[in-house]
């Protein structure tokens, strides 16, 4: 039998109190569910934000719920912790958001992220963005080809304007383009004729459409897949390394390019959805899509703000039937 302290029994005490609130149920069950925004919780909740961060306030400083930072977001999530009575009070909360429907909201909420920056990138611009790199450093790009494991295979994903192509082109056989957007796919393509190269497919989707998977599949996978600036964008960017990694063959490269943690709210106009990340959080995305990473650096780049980060992981296993 337990014997519990009194200071013990008092701690305890207080949890009981604290739990012992419908609203606050509720909070803890959602953000067990997902790392959600104070805007977001308004929403599901149907109350101001400032209603939300008052309720949240206790469970903050009883450490049952985590803050983060995101510019001038804050986002909530719940502490899993092996109690069993924090494990109770989660299921009754869960069981009061299904039946006052929050809890089926949360997907198509957590979705809505991404709106904006649909929106943005299906309007066509005017005029084409500005030029990839210098064309005689991208002569240069045939000498890395030995250090390439394979080069049957690349995949551009949010390939945008098509900035990298010129460099992926020489260096494999065959390269897929992928993007979401009609408009800018149709601006790349304008591009990849002006530069002459007969190794790009363009592809409409995104990382996360069975279709683009199933024609990648079907080619054996690929032996590098890229992600450049594309995770500030989704709305569960761990759910888009998911599926990246599941579009590589056996020892395939995952490569992602994306901002390091910054204070530029403006750039939520152009439909970024995160400002930048953590490059331990890159870690833990990567090893959870179970890959081994090779690699969390920074670009140095003095002069591009905000900074860039390069992630790169492989999956496990060896190529075969590759051309060297």
């Amino acid at each position: 039998m337990v014997e519990y302290t009194d200071e013990v029994q008092a701690g305890r005490a207080d949890l009981f109190r604290l739990l012992g609130d419908e609203d606050r149920l509720r909070l803890l069950a959602l953000c067990a569910e997902e790392e959600l925004t104070v805007g977001e919780l308004a929403q599901l909740l149907g109350e101001s934000q400032p209603q939300v961060t008052k309720k949240s306030q206790p469970l903050r400083e009883a450490g049952l719920l985590a803050t983060r930072r995101d510019g001038t977001r804050t986002l909530l999530k719940t502490e899993l912790e092996t109690d069993p009575v924090l494990g109770a009070a989660i299921e009754e909360g869960r069981s009061l958001c299904s039946r006052d429907g929050s809890l089926s909201k949360v997907p198509r909420v957590v979705a809505q992220r991404e709106d904006l920056s649909k929106r943005l990138f299906e309007s066509a611009q005017s005029e084409l963005p500005p030029a990839p790199a210098d064309a005689s450093l991208l002569a240069w790009a045939p000498l890395l080809a030995p250090l390439l494991p394979g080069r049957t295979l690349a995949v551009d994903i949010g390939t945008g304007e098509g900035a990298l192509l010129p460099l992926l082109s020489p260096l494999y056989e065959r390269v897929i383009a992928v993007d979401r957007s009609a408009a800018r796919l149709a601006q790349c393509g304008a591009r990849i004729a002006s530069w002459g190269l007969p190794n790009v497919r363009l592809r409409e989707g995104s990382v996360e459409d069975p279709a683009v998977a199933e024609e990648i599949t079907s080619r054996g996978g690929a032996d590098l897949v890229v992600m450049a600036r594309v995770l500030v964008h989704a709305s569960r960017p761990q759910d888009s390394i998911a599926s990246a990694t599941r579009l590589l063959r056996a020892g395939g490269h995952l490569a992602v390019i994306d901002y390091l943690p910054h204070d530029d709210e403006s750039l939520r106009e152009q439909g970024h959805v995160w400002l930048g990340f953590e490059p331990g959080k890159l870690r833990t995305w990567l090893d959870a899509a179970k890959l081994y990473t090779l690699t969390v650096q920074p670009f140095h780049q003095p002069f591009v703000q905000p900074s860039l980060q390069i992630a790169v992981g492989r999956k496990p296993g060896d190529h075969h039937g590759h051309s060297h």
